[in-house]
């Protein structure tokens, strides 16, 4: 990776900026701060500072993202790059969406960008030895930041074992369920979606042909449940992800009841569906959750990124995408504040509000369409199917034409 050539006008001598939690947001912001100048602390409650080993799937908006963070090739290097994004009726095989996103009107539409699938590890792991080559920039394992108070121009945080750490401000990135946010917005909790997610990576070798044949995103829908898988690494594995809605009555996936539950999906399948519902773990399961839209993220000196600020459901797969842009924009503002933090963190919020808070309720929307049954799922195949591939590129403008990271620390 090259060397970075931080700013002549470092910032070493002030309070450090300090990072609660070290997922994508947070090692995202650290980077876009390090490279601003800024000090910053990250402090990570777990022993290591690392990440669940599944898919991550990145729109086009990403890539300027990326870029302004520095590690672009790294994670193009990193990176499998689907042809095409698929949605098919998982019973009859139907296809309800192509987006061909190699084409050359996709390639068109967002000025060159790839679509792009990356194991979440190597992801993480460019984020993380990018910080690393940062001198002004600490990283802290086994460190649960649970509490804050302010005094006039800083912050003390609060960690669980009574650790005190004094910094200039404070970024909450500690993800959907949020301590920071519970303490700024007491009693708002995570909004539950009543569906869980199992996972499973396969070695390509081991595949069958049904599985193996296809090279982009497939996603396989039905009532109350999908399945979708893309190859990583080369194509040299198949993330497989399978969601379902717990039935009524239902409260462990380790139910025999459970058990029969998806032995039903599986024999009203297409056989894809069924052999990639097949590869999963039943036993590991992830809820599945989000958070409603909020106007307010900031206290004075502390503000909310990433999925503690506006946690979505996986619809447009832009968990990662929206973490990024919030650290980049994030950066770009408190750069150009000239040590007005807190009206940096208003202008944020301000800025990044409409368009996160978009990327939810869409998100919500879609799931809908992608979980319905009976005469809605008739309607929605029938909306769906009667729409060409640049119909749909035209229905994401909005959220994969790339953000100008560089103006937003303009006064609008």
């Amino acid at each position: 990776m090259m060397k970075v050539n931080l700013p002549s006008s470092s910032r070493s001598s002030d309070l450090p900026i300090v990072i609660a939690g070290g997922g994508i947001a947070g090692l995202s912001a650290a980077l876009a701060l390090g490279l601003k100048g800024f000090p910053v602390q990250l402090l990570e409650q777990a022993d290591q500072i690392g990440a669940i080993g599944y898919g991550v799937q990145m729109g086009p908006n990403v890539i300027p993202m990326l870029k302004a963070l520095g590690i672009e090739q790294a994670v193009l290097d990193a990176s499998y790059f689907p042809p095409e994004v698929d949605l098919l009726d998982a019973y009859t095989a139907e296809t309800l969406t192509h987006l061909p996103v190699k084409s050359a009107a996709y390639q068109a539409r967002f000025q060159g960008h790839p679509y792009l699938a990356i194991h979440r590890v190597d992801l993480h792991e460019v984020l993380l030895k990018a910080c690393e080559q940062l001198p002004h920039v600490h990283l802290n394992q086994s460190t649960l930041v649970v509490d804050y108070e302010q005094e006039g121009s800083h912050v003390e945080v609060k960690g669980s074992e009574g650790q005190v750490f004094k910094a200039s401000a404070l970024l909450a990135a500690d993800g959907l369920r949020s301590k920071l946010r519970a303490k700024m917005h007491p009693g708002d909790a995570p909004r539950e979606s009543g569906y869980v997610a199992h996972r499973a990576l396969i070695p390509m070798s081991e595949l069958p042909h049904a599985l193996s044949a296809r090279a982009g995103v497939s996603m396989w829908t039905g009532e109350g449940f999908h399945v979708i898988y893309y190859p990583l690494r080369q194509a040299s594995v198949l993330n497989v992800v399978l969601v379902v809605k717990l039935p009524q009555g239902i409260q462990e996936v380790s139910d025999q009841a459970y058990a029969e539950h998806i032995e039903l999906i599986k024999s009203q399948v297409s056989a894809p569906a069924r052999l990639a519902m097949g590869l999963v773990d039943l036993k590991r399961r992830w809820s599945i959750a989000d958070r409603e839209p909020i106007r307010h993220w900031s206290d004075k000196r502390v503000t909310l990124v990433g999925d503690s600020a506006h946690a979505t459901l996986q619809s447009f797969a832009q968990g990662a995408c929206m973490a990024m842009e919030d650290s980049v924009v994030l950066a770009e503002l408190l750069d150009q504040a000239q040590g007005d933090i807190e009206g940096a963190f208003k202008r944020f919020e301000q800025k990044r509000f409409l368009r996160t808070a978009r990327v939810q309720l869409q998100s919500r929307a879609l799931w809908e369409d992608f979980h319905c049954s009976g005469a809605l799922a008739q309607v929605r195949t029938a909306r769906f199917t009667e729409r060409t591939s640049e119909d749909f590129f035209r229905c994401l403008d909005w959220l994969w034409t790339p953000i100008d990271a560089s103006s937003q620390g303009r006064e609008d």
